[in-house]
């Protein structure tokens, strides 16, 4: 319940001391004697409870007591003030500066409590000591505890609200700032020594690789995007929107489950993020035109983002190599026999212990292919040929063929 000089103006509560610090015309009952002591005795225990804040909570060690008595003495004055009817009950109401600058000042909640409630127990402790010498009993002094407690809690809540209000914006401009940084990061607009400015305020790594990410937006509420990207509880990615679209970056990898999509560029610097940014943004376009969903990666995508980025090749090689088989049943088999053949090294007997049939009808498929296509699989580039434009065909006409028909 103390408030630094530094900052406090007259409107901060001094010019309210002055209002509300008169005596009461009438002291002749013990419990205005009792009231009157307290003011007396005011400096002293504004003193006593700057003086134990300072030294129990660590938040107050950090400010001057000089800095801290004006605004203690202040609210002391309200409270005596309200306690002897020499002003509105209210009181409780007016501190909302009070919460505002400890919450300014990286005074936390906790600590602000603690101190309210250290500063109750000493109050309570003199209204007792000076009791007997006021003539006061002890239904007098359980009266006075019962208002004193009410107009504290009171305060209180009053206080608590301003102070939340003020770091929930802190926490939104926390938040807002690093947002603008990880945008200038990934779209390249920083200088040298704005991002090693920010690496040095984010605690990032300068050596370190990172990733780029991209997502769309509709993909998830931000909630439950933000939910996502901290699937352990720890929070490793830097967040943002460019474009429509969530972006950012990590120093690893994130698994998502379910149905959203997350594409990563390869790891870079982050010097060089824009880079890792733009492929994280082809990975993107790449997974959504296949149908992938869940994480995926640049790098695990192979040639992939070459087959969506240029379709006029895809065409052609699918007039090629797939045209030529028609668009029977017998086309989807050959098709996905061709498929694992070429995802097995052209391995006869993994390919067909992946497709659960015999080496011989094997043999057979990929001998009506080649007699239909005029090709010959065993040529590097005509095995990378045709496997682009199976890839292709998939992309264009993705429910032209069946890659999980029966086998025949």
């Amino acid at each position: 319940m103390n408030e630094p000089s530094r900052t406090e103006t007259p409107a901060d509560g001094v010019s309210n001391r002055a209002a509300v610090a008169r005596e009461p015309a009438d002291i002749s009952s013990p419990r205005q004697r009792l009231l009157a002591r307290m003011r007396a005795e005011r400096d002293d225990l504004a003193a006593r409870i700057v003086e134990r804040a300072r030294m129990e909570i660590a938040d107050y060690g950090t400010i001057d007591a000089a800095d801290l008595m004006p605004t203690t003495t202040a609210i002391m004055d309200r409270l005596f003030a309200t306690l002897a009817g020499d002003a509105e009950s209210g009181t409780g109401t007016q501190l909302t500066d009070y919460g505002r600058i400890r919450a300014t000042q990286a005074v936390s909640m906790e600590a602000l409590l603690r101190a309210w409630r250290l500063a109750e127990r000493l109050i309570m402790d003199t209204l007792s000591t000076a009791a007997d010498e006021c003539g006061a009993d002890d239904a007098v002094l359980l009266e006075l505890t019962r208002d004193l407690l009410r107009l504290v809690d009171d305060a209180a809540a009053s206080f608590a609200d301003a102070h939340h209000e003020v770091a929930r914006t802190r926490a939104d401009h926390h938040r807002a700032q690093r947002a603008e940084f990880t945008r200038a990061v990934l779209t390249g607009t920083l200088t040298s020594t704005e991002l090693n400015l920010g690496i040095q305020r984010y605690g990032l790594r300068g050596d370190a690789a990172y990733r780029a990410f991209r997502a769309r937006a509709d993909s998830a509420p931000p909630a439950e995007f933000d939910r996502l990207l901290r699937p352990s509880g720890a929070d490793h990615a830097f967040r943002t929107v460019i474009d429509g679209d969530y972006a950012g970056f990590t120093d690893r990898t994130i698994r998502i489950p379910g149905t959203a999509l997350l594409a990563f560029g390869p790891p870079r610097p982050l010097d060089d993020a824009p880079h890792s940014f733009r492929l994280a943004g082809r990975a993107l376009a790449t997974a959504l035109a296949f149908g992938h969903t869940g994480s995926c990666e640049f790098d695990g995508l192979g040639l992939l983002p070459g087959v969506a980025a240029d379709p006029e090749l895809g065409a052609e090689l699918v007039r090629r190599y797939v045209a030529p088989l028609g668009t029977t049943a017998s086309a989807a088999v050959l098709i996905e026999t061709v498929t694992a053949y070429l995802d097995t090294g052209m391995r006869i007997e993994a390919t067909a212990q992946r497709l659960i049939v015999h080496p011989n009808t094997v043999r057979y498929r990929i001998g009506r292919f080649e007699e239909l296509t005029a090709c010959d699989l065993r040529r590097a580039h005509t095995g990378a040929q045709v496997w682009w434009a199976i890839q292709y065909h998939r992309l264009a006409r993705p429910a032209a063929t069946n890659f999980g028909a029966a086998n025949r």
